[in-house]
């Protein structure tokens, strides 16, 4: 019979699947360069805007939004131009995404002052996004 120590039982992984669901609840990696491809070629921001990677550099109006997209598997993106600041965040949309043949993004934009545009966008095979019209 084997002992195992406290130090060999706190690197284990929880039991409960906590581990799994946290990793369910994440973006996948493709969707956050979507919606970054998507602030940039759509112009949802500046040119020469620079993007905030770091969520604990979000300004603090931003951030909780930012936390609570992590939390429901939204990925988001930060930018900030001068003293202006956006947060996108967007999730795609699997079934739309099939029916279309190509990914299709739920995006909001939200600035100091709160929501300000909300939207589907679909990517095309030459790269151009574009606003779905319904």
């Amino acid at each position: 019979m084997t002992l195992s120590s406290g130090a060999d039982a706190a690197e284990q992984p929880p039991a409960d699947g906590t581990v799994r669901l946290r990793k369910l609840q994440q973006p996948p990696p493709h969707v956050e360069r979507l919606l970054d491809g998507l602030v940039t070629r759509a112009h949802l921001v500046p040119e020469d805007a620079y993007q905030i990677r770091d969520q604990a550099s979000v300004p603090r109006e931003l951030r909780r939004i930012a936390k609570l997209a992590a939390v429901n598997g939204r990925a988001w993106s930060c930018w900030t131009h001068r003293i202006r600041t956006w947060l996108i965040t967007g999730e795609m949309l699997i079934p739309l995404s099939r029916e279309r043949g190509a990914p299709v993004l739920q995006v909001d934009v939200y600035d100091e002052d709160g929501p300000k545009d909300s939207g589907l966008w679909m990517i095309a095979r030459d790269g151009k996004w574009s606003r779905c019209n319904d």
